[in-house]
């Protein structure tokens, strides 16, 4: 049987899953695993940003005369189009919202195997609530050179809970 794939073609999809592989056998460490969240927070509000939007034109291309929904155009498939963009955007939204919750879960249970519970405080104010480690110190009554010398210390201790983590063992979008 002839493939419809040229060799140049076989190549690249190897090279790509290469690739794929690769990255799900790579070690995670603290911060890729903070990059990933944060990633997710800016994903969830453009998601937001978008369904409010959609929302807007949605409210914009239908009024109301007397309590009864009409179209302020003659086409009013523009109407269902842009019922049907915002129920995807509500989808996308829920879809992206559920990962961010499962990575969420995620990190701080891996976070609940430090050893120190104020590494786990410091982690949390700082990359989770985005609180800066001169804000993080004052919440938790401390100078700022401890702040920042058990900051370098809770990302190490964390690293050695991670381990044996892959990024094929993160939650994964669904």
């Amino acid at each position: 049987m002839i493939s419809s794939f040229s060799p140049g073609h076989r190549r690249r999809a190897l090279r790509i899953k290469i690739v794929q592989t690769e990255a799900e056998d790579r070690k995670m460490t603290a911060i890729d695993l903070f990059r990933k969240i944060e990633a997710s927070e800016r994903s969830m509000s453009t998601a937001t940003r978008k369904v409010e939007v959609l929302k807007s034109v949605a409210e914009r291309i239908t009024g109301s005369l007397e309590g009864e929904v009409v179209s302020h155009t003659r086409n009013v498939h523009s109407f269902e189009d842009s019922v049907l963009r915002l129920q995807e955007a509500k989808d996308e939204l829920k879809q992206v919202a559920d990962y961010y919750s499962r990575l969420f879960d995620f990190i701080t249970e891996k976070m609940t195997h430090l050893e120190e519970p104020d590494d786990e405080e410091l982690l949390t104010y700082h990359y989770l609530s985005h609180f800066s480690l001169t804000v993080v110190a004052e919440k938790m009554h401390r100078c700022r050179a401890w702040t920042y010398r058990r900051h370098d210390v809770a990302l190490k201790n964390l690293d050695l809970i991670l381990k044996d983590v892959n990024e094929g063992d993160l939650p994964s979008i669904a």
